[in-house]
C-alpha cells in the first residue's frame, strides 16, 4: 500500500458520497511477502479516526524472528493470523487479535441481556463466543497451545529464520541462472520467478505433473510467474535446489 494512493482513495470515496471507516493493511502479502509501510498508515488511521486492521495471515508471525520489519503493527485495532502457516499447525487453524473486546461483544451479540449488561459494565458482558471454547467447532486451539508450550518460542524463531534463509537461497540460485528471472523482491519466504523463454503456465503444469515439488503461481506486473512459498520447518537446502532442477527439467518438455 502506498500512503499517497491511500489519501487519494479517501478523497475519491468522499467525493463519491461514501464514508470510509477502516483501513486494511497487509503484513506480508500472499503473492510476494511485501510488508505495507505500517507506521505511515497508522498515522493516517489516527488522524482520520479509522479502524486499522492488519492482515497478517501469512507474514505477521515472522515478527517472532524479524521484529524490526513489523514496526507500527502494535498500534492496530485488530490483526488476523494463520497458525497453519508460520506456526506450522494443521490446516484451518487461524486466530484473530482484537484490541477492543467490548466492541467485539457488542457486534456479535444480539441478546437483550447482553445489551443491558454492556451498558452497565462492558467488562462483565458476555457474547456467544464467551459461552464455550469453540462451540461446535473442532478444538483447534489446543494443538496450537500445546505446540507453543512444548516447543517454546525459540524453536519457532529458529524454524522461521530457516525458512527465510531458504527463500534467500532460492532467490540467489534463480539469479545465477540466465534462463530464469526473479520477479519480485524476497521480503519473507515467498519467491516469485519465471522462465524467460518458456510458457510459464505450461511449465508450472509440467512441474506439478512430475510430482517432485509443488509450486503455485502469481501474477506480477501482468506476467504469470512461478511462486514458491517456504513455510515448512522440515525444508532443507536440498529441497530448495530441487525446485530449480525440477523447473529446468520441466522446461525441456515445454515449448
Amino acid at each position: 500500500m502506498r500512503t499517497d494512493a491511500l489519501e487519494e482513495a479517501l478523497t475519491a470515496d468522499r467525493d463519491a458520497g461514501y464514508t470510509p471507516i477502516a483501513i486494511v493493511a497487509t503484513a506480508g502479502t500472499v503473492v510476494s511477502g511485501t510488508i505495507d509501510p505500517t507506521p505511515e498508515i497508522v498515522e493516517v488511521a489516527k488522524r482520520e479516526d479509522f479502524w486499522l486492521h492488519v492482515d497478517g495471515a501469512y507474514g505477521r508471525l515472522a515478527a517472532i524472528a524479524l521484529p524490526d520489519r513489523f514496526d507500527g503493527i502494535s498500534a492496530a485495532d485488530s490483526v488476523s493470523l494463520d497458525a497453519q502457516k508460520w506456526l506450522y499447525q494443521p490446516l484451518d487453524c487461524g486466530y484473530f487479535l482484537h484490541r477492543h473486546p467490548q466492541v467485539a461483544r457488542a457486534t456479535f451479540s444480539n441478546s437483550d441481556d447482553y445489551v443491558k449488561n454492556v451498558n452497565d459494565d462492558p467488562t462483565e458482558a458476555f457474547a456467544f463466543f464467551d459461552e464455550s471454547m469453540e462451540l461446535s467447532r473442532r478444538f483447534r486451539a489446543l494443538k496450537l497451545w500445546m505446540s507453543l508450550q512444548y516447543r517454546g518460542r525459540e524453536a519457532f524463531r529458529r524454524a522461521i529464520n530457516a525458512d527465510i534463509r531458504h527463500a534467500q537461497l532460492l532467490a540467489h540460485i534463480v539469479g545465477l541462472r540466465p534462463e530464469l528471472e526473479l520477479c519480485a523482491a524476497v521480503s519473507l519466504s515467498a519467491v516469485c520467478f519465471r522462465h524467460r523463454t518458456k510458457d510459464n503456465q505450461a511449465l508450472l503444469k509440467r512441474v506439478i505433473d512430475r510430482g517432485h515439488v509443488y509450486l503455485s503461481n502469481a501474477t506480477i506486473q501482468g506476467q504469470f510467474v512461478l511462486r514458491a512459498c517456504i513455510v515448512n520447518h522440515r525444508t532443507t537446502e536440498d529441497d530448495v535446489r530441487l525446485i530449480i532442477s525440477e523447473v529446468l527439467a520441466a522446461a525441456n518438455d515445454v515449448e
